[in-house]
């Protein structure tokens, strides 16, 4: 299925998790200047509805100065935690203040013959939506594996992703682009040095 939200496939970014796809929501791969997909009202559209988050409609320009904090917030913790160190205590304390932030009161409901809590948004706002883009990195955090949560190899993307692959050997955001890439330019490399020799 072609992704609403990125220009590449979500499968290889980690799109399930709201968090992953808003922090690559900023693009640099290295083909001209960053390109920011928050400043596209259809991206962000699509970012919401994918997600399940639109109904706080179109951020007001403090909401997206939010949005941008917890971008550059969840940034700074993915590369912390992709470089073996942890995200520092003034940043977790913040994105527990977006979590905390999200109006929602759990409730018991029955489906499919078992009972599971769900947190019912008290008021679809842009704290809501703040919130549970938080809290899916802090979920992520929480029962994920930390040595899955990576970022691409290829300096010029730094996309985001977790590692699905079983022995979490990935390397790029996505081996048909980035991968490939990678080795044309060792190929090319190579080349020229076979060339000087």
């Amino acid at each position: 299925m072609p992704s609403l939200v990125t220009t590449r496939d979500p499968r290889h970014a980690g799109a399930d998790v709201p968090a992953l796809d808003l922090v690559n929501s900023e693009e640099w791969y290295g083909l001209g200047p960053l390109r920011d997909r928050l400043d596209e009202p259809a991206w962000l559209d699509g970012f919401l509805v994918h997600h399940g988050l639109d109904g706080a409609g179109p951020p007001t320009p403090a909401g997206r100065a939010r949005l941008v904090r917890l971008r550059a917030l969840l940034r700074d913790a993915i590369q912390a935690i992709a470089a073996g160190t942890a995200p520092k205590a003034g940043d977790l304390d913040e994105l527990n203040a977006f979590v905390a932030a999200r109006p929602a009161t759990p409730r018991l409901v029955r489906a499919d013959g078992a009972f599971r809590l769900e947190a019912v948004p008290e008021k679809m706002d842009w704290a809501w939506v703040l919130g549970e883009i938080a809290l899916s990195f802090a979920r992520l955090l929480a029962e994920g594996d930390l040595r899955r949560l990576k970022v691409c190899d290829n300096g010029d993307c730094a996309w985001a992703f977790y590692d699905e692959s079983k022995n979490r050997s990935r390397r790029w955001c996505s081996a048909a682009e980035c991968g490939n890439l990678i080795k044309v330019r060792r190929f090319r490399e190579r080349q020229r040095m076979a060339k000087r020799a």
